[in-house]
């Protein structure tokens, strides 16, 4: 009982964990999310269409005590529209584009208390700069950085839970891939992301964010030339909130993944992501979250 009333009381104090939430399951953490081989460049000249699906499920809140607080949940609904465009600097491969998450959280409540959500609204728009310093198809060796800048551009009350933030937030993504043979390889991905200020959170206070980590790994079985099914780990952790002068905890997330890509002709993708939090601190923990991706280069 004394776990239960300090987790509850913990959530219930400021909406730390809805910030935390819509900023891990909301539009910007879906795209600077990796899926497996994404940072193979494209030759330059290419555009490449994208749209995702995000559907994620919890039952399960997790206090910053590792405690489980009854009464809780959330389910996720997110698509995301995204267009990317390669192209050389000098010797260069680099690629410019633009994500726009859209969607909603529902059915959002820690410890018996029901939050206010937007079922449907715009997120936040980024844009984003890739450059790979290391560009090797025949050794199938590629080294890139991204940079995402996200915007407050998306719909934002600071009494409801949505996909807009109205702070501006930088991220910057190394990532490596490498091919251990011709059948097997690895993606290796980590990220920081530092944010502005919020000056309008409940009530007019401030709402300062402390940088939040991932780092995340995939290891791909190359079934053909168009079938990869990969298995993968993530972490994400970080990004306590300080409101009004009174600092929160930090959240934690690691989630196991498994994916199938396919090519469904030479120019159309399909990635299918199915995965499951195994450890939650701070934050929901999720019974199931699936990603569903379809690209189109042209």
């Amino acid at each position: 009982m004394k776990a239960y009333t300090k987790g509850t009381r913990r959530a219930a104090a400021a909406l730390l964990t809805a910030s935390a939430l819509t900023q891990f399951s909301g539009g910007q953490a879906v795209a600077a999310d990796a899926q497996p081989r994404d940072f193979l460049p494209a030759p330059a000249g290419t555009h490449l269409g994208l749209l995702y699906y995000l559907n994620g499920s919890s039952d399960t809140f997790v206090d910053a005590d590792g405690n489980e607080v009854p009464g809780s949940g959330l389910d996720v609904n997110i698509g995301i529209a995204r267009y990317v465009y390669f192209f050389d600097i000098g010797n260069m491969r680099a690629d410019i584009n633009v994500v726009q998450p859209f969607g909603g959280l529902n059915n959002m409540s820690i410890g018996g208390t029901s939050f206010a959500t937007d079922d449907f609204a715009l997120g936040d728009t980024s844009i984003v700069a890739t450059v790979w310093p290391l560009n090797d198809p025949e050794n199938n060796r590629y080294f890139a950085v991204a940079t995402y800048l996200t915007l407050p551009t998306g719909d934002y009350d600071p009494d409801v839970a949505s996909l807009g933030s109205n702070r501006w937030s930088m991220t910057v993504q190394p990532a490596y891939y490498f091919n251990i043979n011709p059948q097997w390889s690895v993606d290796l991905v980590g990220d920081v992301t530092i944010y502005g200020d919020n000056d309008e959170g409940p009530g007019g206070i401030t709402i300062e964010k402390d940088p939040t980590y991932t780092a995340l790994g995939w290891l791909n079985y190359h079934a053909s030339a168009e079938t990869t099914f990969s298995a993968g780990l993530s972490t994400t952790w970080g990004g306590a909130e300080t409101r009004g002068g009174v600092k929160g905890e930090a959240s934690k997330v690691t989630t196991t993944r498994v994916a199938w890509s396919q090519m469904l002709n030479p120019t159309t993708q399909f990635v299918a992501e199915i995965g499951t939090d195994v450890k939650a601190e701070n934050n929901f923990e999720r019974k199931t979250e699936a990603v569903f991706r379809i690209a189109k280069f042209f």
